[in-house]
This record gives C-alpha cells, sequence and structure tokens, in this order.
C-alpha cells in the first residue's frame, strides 16, 4: 500500500484545466481528474509557509498551529517536545504537533516515510524531522540568483525587471523533472507500506520552464516571453497594463505545463504499481500565487484573494474510488491529512470535546476532517465555512454564498495595509508571537458594531446610518461566490447587513479560540453560530 502526496507550493487551481482552464495545456491532469476525485472549493487557512506546512502535515488549522507555537515560545521549535506528551481519551490535544503527524501515526504502524523536496528550508522544517527519509533533490534556486533578484519590492507602476539565470532546454532537465524522476524512482524500489511526501516549489520560486513553452502563449504584438528563472515580487501602487504582466503570467504557464509532463510519468508509474498494491495519490498545494491581480506579483504577502487561497485538491485511488467525480464541499489541503489516515485505518486523535451545543450553535470543523465519506457520495459536506487568517490583520471568510475579508485592526493602519484596489493586505511573512495574538483576542472584544448590527436587525428597523455603513465598508469587503470568481465586485456597501453578520462572525472565531490558547485543551471543532440562509445561499436567499 503506497501514499503519494504531490505538494506544488504555488500552484493555483485556476490554471488548471480540471478546474476550468482552457489556454494551459493539463492532459495529465485532465485524466488524473477524470480517474479520481476534484475538489472545487479547496482554500488554504493560512498564506504563511511555515505554519501551512505544519498543518498539511498534522491536520490542524494553521492558526491552531500558531497557537501552539505561541504556547511553547518562539524560542522553541515545534518539533522539540516530540516525545515529551500523549494525547487525552476525550479527543483533544496534549501533545506537541509533532506527535499527531500524519507521519508520525503512520510509523508507529511501521509505515516507511519518505520526504522529497528541492528546497533544503521544507527538509529544516521543525516538523519534517518526523520523515524517516529526506531527500533534497535538485539545485537550489539560490544558484540562479533567484534570492537576490527576487526580492519584494512596493513600486509605482511598471519598471524594468531584470531576467537572471537560464531556463532548461528541455522540459526533462527542468528541476521539477529531476524531482519526479526521484518520486517515480522510490516508488518502484521502496518495498511495503510507505507514504512518498513530495514538496515542489518550482512554481513559486524557479521559472526553469524551456523558452520554446513559453512560446506557445506568446501572440503577435505580446511582450517578448520572460527569459530568466528568477521571479519577481512586486507590489503596484498605481494601475498596471495586463500587457506588461504577460510574459510573467506565460512563464508560470509553461511552468504548470511542465508539472504536467512529469505527473505522465508518475501516473504511469502508477499504473503499473496498481497490479501489486493498492494506492492513493493526493495533488494539492500549500497556496497560490498572485500574478498581478489587485496589484501583486509573485509574493505571497499579497491580499487574502482568491490567487492566493484557491488551490487543487484531487485524489486518485487505483481501486477507482470516486472516479469522474466532483464536489462542491469547503474544504481545506489539511483535510488530507486525516482523510489519508482513514483511508489506511488508522485512529486520528482529535475530535469534538463531546460536550453538547444548544440549538443555535453548530460545531464547525477548522481542523481536518475526513473527505472519504464525500468521495464516496455518503455526504455532501464536512463544513459550512472556512476561516483564512493572515496572521496577522486580516481573516478571511467562504461560505457557500459568499467571501468576506475583515480587517481587525483600526482605522490608523488602513493606508499601511491596503492595495491600489483597497484589498487588505497579508503584512510580514512571519508567524504572529504571543503579543500578537493577546492583541487579536483584545480586537475580538471590539464588538459594538457587530452587537449594533443585531440589536437593530432584532429591532425590525430595515437599514443602517451612515456612519454604520462607512464603518463597515472601511471593516468588511464582501464579494458573492462563486459568480464573482476573481473578487473584484466588492458590495459590502450594497449589503450591510451581510456585512455585519461577518463581522460577527470574525468576533465569535476569535472569542472561541481564547479557549483553544491552552495547549491542552486544543481542539478540531469550534462551537460557532448557525449561518443564516442568507449566509449560506448568497444574494438568492
Amino acid at each position: 500500500m503506497k501514499i503519494i502526496v504531490i505538494e506544488a507550493d504555488g500552484l493555483r487551481a485556476e490554471f488548471l484545466g480540471p478546474y476550468g482552464n482552457d489556454w494551459v495545456e493539463t492532459p495529465s491532469l485532465n485524466r488524473i481528474a477524470a480517474d479520481g476525485f476534484v475538489f472545487d472549493h479547496c482554500l488554504i487557512g493560512s498564506p504563511h509557509r511555515a505554519v501551512q506546512t505544519a498543518a498539511l502535515w498534522t491536520g490542524l488549522h494553521p492558526t491552531q498551529i500558531a497557537l501552539h507555537r505561541s504556547a511553547v515560545g518562539n524560542s522553541v521549535s515545534l518539533g522539540d517536545r516530540v516525545s515529551s506528551q500523549e494525547t487525552s481519551g476525550d479527543g483533544t490535544l496534549q501533545e506537541d504537533p509533532a506527535q499527531r503527524s500524519i507521519v508520525s501515526l503512520l510509523r508507529k504502524q511501521n509505515w516507511k516515510t519518505v520526504l522529497i523536496s528541492p528546497e533544503s528550508s521544507v527538509l529544516a522544517h521543525p516538523l519534517a524531522q518526523t520523515f524517516e527519509e529526506h531527500r533534497l533533490v535538485g539545485k537550489s534556486p539560490d544558484d540562479a540568483g533567484d534570492e537576490e533578484h527576487s526580492s519584494f519590492r512596493v513600486v509605482q507602476g511598471e519598471l524594468d525587471v531584470t531576467p537572471v539565470g537560464r531556463p532548461a532546454e528541455d522540459w526533462a532537465e527542468t528541476r521539477t523533472a529531476v524531482v519526479f524522476s526521484e518520486v517515480c524512482e522510490t516508488l518502484s524500489q521502496i518495498e511495503g507500506t510507505a507514504l512518498v511526501w513530495c514538496h515542489l516549489s518550482d512554481l513559486r520560486n524557479y521559472w526553469d520552464a524551456p523558452l520554446a513553452m513559453r512560446m506557445r502563449h506568446h501572440e503577435e504584438g505580446d511582450p517578448e516571453p520572460w527569459s530568466g528563472t528568477n521571479v519577481p515580487r512586486l507590489r503596484f501602487r498605481g494601475e498596471v497594463d495586463p500587457d506588461w504582466l504577460l510574459p510573467f503570467v506565460s512563464a508560470y504557464a509553461a511552468q504548470v505545463e511542465v508539472l504536467d509532463l512529469c505527473l505522465a510519468g508518475l501516473w504511469s508509474t502508477l499504473e503499473e504499481l496498481a497490479h501489486r498494491e493498492p494506492w492513493m495519490l493526493v495533488i494539492t498545494s500549500a497556496r497560490g500565487m498572485p500574478l498581478g491581480e489587485h496589484g501583486w506579483l509573485g509574493t505571497w504577502h499579497a491580499p487574502l484573494h482568491a490567487e492566493l487561497l484557491h488551490v487543487p485538491f484531487m485524489v486518485a485511488f487505483s481501486d477507482g474510488l470516486g472516479q469522474s467525480e466532483r464536489s462542491q464541499a469547503l474544504v481545506y489541503p489539511h483535510d488530507l491529512a486525516v482523510t489519508v489516515l482513514n483511508w489506511v485505518g488508522v485512529d486520528t486523535p482529535i475530535g469534538r470535546t463531546g460536550n453538547t451545543v444548544g440549538p443555535e450553535k453548530t460545531w464547525v470543523a477548522i481542523g481536518g476532517e475526513d473527505l472519504l465519506p464525500i468521495i464516496r457520495g455518503e455526504v455532501d459536506q464536512v463544513r459550512d465555512r472556512l476561516f483564512v487568517w493572515d496572521g496577522h490583520r486580516t481573516l478571511a471568510v467562504r461560505t457557500r454564498g459568499w467571501f468576506a475579508q475583515v480587517r481587525l485592526v483600526g482605522q490608523e493602519d488602513a493606508e499601511e495595509i491596503t492595495d491600489s484596489s483597497g484589498a487588505l493586505g497579508s503584512g510580514e511573512e512571519a508567524v504572529p508571537d504571543e503579543a500578537t495574538l493577546q492583541d487579536l483576542t483584545v480586537v475580538s472584544a471590539r464588538a459594538d458594531l457587530a452587537n449594533l448590527v443585531k440589536m437593530r436587525t432584532q429591532e425590525g428597523e430595515d437599514s443602517l446610518s451612515d456612519w454604520e455603513i462607512e464603518e463597515l465598508r472601511r471593516r468588511v469587503r464582501l464579494f458573492v461566490k462563486p459568480d464573482d470568481r476573481w473578487e473584484v465586485n466588492e458590495v459590502a456597501d450594497r449589503c450591510p447587513q451581510i456585512a455585519g453578520e461577518f463581522l460577527k462572525m470574525t468576533a465569535e472565531f476569535l472569542y472561541s479560540f481564547q479557549s483553544l490558547a491552552d495547549v491542552s485543551r486544543q481542539s478540531s471543532y469550534l462551537a460557532l453560530s448557525v449561518l443564516p440562509d442568507n449566509l449560506v445561499r448568497g444574494p438568492e436567499a
């Protein structure tokens, strides 16, 4: 029995054929989707790689990972207490996240575990030590000057960006191809039960797809294709000509096509393997990549929008389970941890606390959930909302009918965190410290406006004052889903009551996390208010 996870950091769902793209060539992904199961609405829980990676391996929400880190102190790594504690019998977490990681739990069942990546920082992650084998494959992007020439910059408009490095002459020479060759060789050689986790980072920081592949998307009159391997990381304060962005979009698309070509070889290996033993393949991403949308290019510091948050989640099985099916359920990438463990029959240590909730409350899964019941057609969904936290300034909430960004800071920070379109930025690439978390619990107490909206609604008043609408507009950005796929039509000022509901939901989310600050009582569920129909169904309600 084999489990293969392809985690392609920077892979956007919108560039793949199974998610509606018709101009990037992805025949292998199309075939895998036809033979497997596709989740249409998968959002990451955080854009910060360290906590998002830990979430993928543990099934905890990234915000839970951040609380863990604060609880043990920023000077203590997540893995420093791997063997220190155990889980309690009531479904709560008492140990370091490493103890409940998918890797640790499989190794207790004598599974082999292999982590393959071209990026040394991934192999150095505190939780990576739980893998039995670590394989660093391919050259570092530093060799091409990526770090020096792709540093983040804020600019007023278009500028000359210097290409650095030389793309591969043939796709088989790319770093992605080298990594996949190692994955296929590992699957051919390793005996017995094994987890092979492949982390790819080229979409995010090393564009080495051949120029010939980039030229496929070049038309007469377009700017010359991007000729470097470095990835520009820019924030634009002014308007940018879409044509100026075309070389970078084409380079990214070519990199996606390289990934697809490599998946063809992996799929052939798995077809041969299916004659000998069962396997499960998962394809997902830790985060997407902005390519000029909302004024950002190439950086994960960008606002919490679809180009950064919406990632693919595809699952295929050797026996054809879920073949050619797809789901509209709201899922996280870290659902894969619990799903994989349930597929192999390993109990997961996290669950509800056992307490009951009143008629106006419901358990909402923020940690990983088993998606096998959805794949088997037994249920339609495992949660009715998703939460994305940037670690400091913004909480995003997705329901079936809406997507909202809620600002967690005061007016004095507004200029600092808004981009040219007014979207909310995600701040520095860092895990929040304990002081920041305490500040956010204070923010959750600023529920005056939310309470006022609730009171006025209960009193039967149909409209809000101009001041209330302006305050909601400043704090909440609201988009209709799934119609507004690219989140360009902000409607908070036209739907103030809905915006107020999301503000209340944010306060409730932050209040609920106060009860989880004690590491010994960290659960995968929050008891939150039941969603009213107009938050579930969108404007049609």
